[in-house]
């Protein structure tokens, strides 16, 4: 007699599973067909069904994803952003004195997707959808989850935007010490938004002005290098004199002039473009199929988001922007490596 530890009970499914993986070894079809199928066992599984004897039955494995015919079938294209606020008491702000007096700031990110969907009874919609059902922090506690909603999203211009608009709804309050979100507060965010057209009009714009700094800056240099040469030989008259004759001191003074009026230009163009390292990557919009931009490609707008957005709580009466709360700060999500700058 074997002993018991050699011994193994007849399995009448795990033969007939051998018998299958035989047949779909022979078969040219048998990979595709048995990975549309679910091999249930009775020991481990027990709401599998079997036949009579004890055989396993072979059932197509249900769909979890399919459409019912109660689902509307939606079209939507989108562009997957990380949305970073910074809540905490600002300068000037009309929230409450006790509103995060301490100076406590609650920093929050959001991975979130600006979507315009459409469906077949309905006009597009521009929607911001987070990509979790909740969001966190890590207070003196420990991690603080709360749910976190989206809203919509708008830019000021289509084809050339300046200005982004969205919307977070938080329906549980949040707190982190005296920074305070109140259930059913609503946060209103804005910020500069710059397209790839608008951003080389103003780097160029700025080049321009500096070059033409320089050109005054060098005539300019090149008067005081000739006034301050060093004098020459002169056989003739045997004594040293200037090598070049002194210039009209009306024509410096215009040079100087000239030269402080370039170079506020110069200051002025780079105010108005913006430090590169103040905005995010290029990331996309999606844009409507009635909008024709320059800057699109297969029908998403490329932008850069600038940081210091203004975080703002609506007014549950009127709806209109409140009081600043915060700022915040994007950028988008991409399968590029990421480059951790200390920014």
């Amino acid at each position: 007699m074997p002993s018991s530890r050699h011994s193994s009970p007849y399995r009448p499914w795990l033969v007939h599973a051998m018998v299958v993986m035989t047949m779909t070894i022979s078969h040219p079809m048998g990979v595709s067909a048995l990975s549309s199928i679910a091999l249930t066992n009775p020991g481990n599984n027990p709401k599998s069904s079997f036949g009579k004897g004890g055989r396993p039955s072979f059932e197509e494995s249900p769909n979890k994803e399919a459409i019912t015919p109660t689902t509307t079938v939606t079209s939507s294209s989108s562009s997957p952003w990380r949305v970073v606020m910074d809540l905490g008491r600002e300068p000037l702000s009309r929230m409450p004195f006790e509103w995060a007096r301490s100076g406590c700031r609650m920093p929050l990110a959001i991975p979130c997707d600006f979507a315009r969907t459409s469906t077949s009874s309905t006009t597009e919609q521009q929607v911001i959808q987070p990509r979790s059902e909740t969001v966190s922090f890590t207070g003196p506690d420990g991690a603080v989850v709360k749910p976190i909603q989206g809203g919509t999203w708008t830019l000021n211009d289509p084809q050339q935007p300046t200005e982004i608009n969205f919307s977070l709804t938080f329906p549980e309050t949040m707190a982190r010490r005296d920074v305070t979100i109140e259930g059913g507060s609503t946060l209103l965010l804005t910020g500069r938004v710059y397209t790839q057209d608008e951003f080389n009009q103003l780097n160029q714009a700025y080049l321009d002005a500096r070059e033409a700094t320089w050109q005054v800056g060098k005539e300019l240099n090149d008067m005081v290098q000739r006034q301050g040469a060093a004098k020459k030989w002169n056989e003739d008259t045997q004594s040293w004199e200037k090598r070049y004759r002194a210039e009209n001191p009306w024509q410096a003074a215009q040079k100087r002039v000239q030269y402080w009026q370039r170079k506020q230009e110069q200051d002025a163009k780079l105010q108005e473009r913006p430090d590169p390292n103040t905005l995010s990557d290029r990331g996309t919009l999606p844009l409507a199929t009635t909008v024709v931009s320059n800057d699109n490609e297969n029908n998403q707008q490329k932008i850069y988001m600038a940081q210091g957005g203004v975080v703002r709580l609506q007014d549950v009466k009127t709806g209109r922007p409140g009081p600043v709360m915060g700022t915040w700060s994007a950028q988008p999500i991409t399968n590029s490596p990421a480059s951790y700058r200390g920014n």
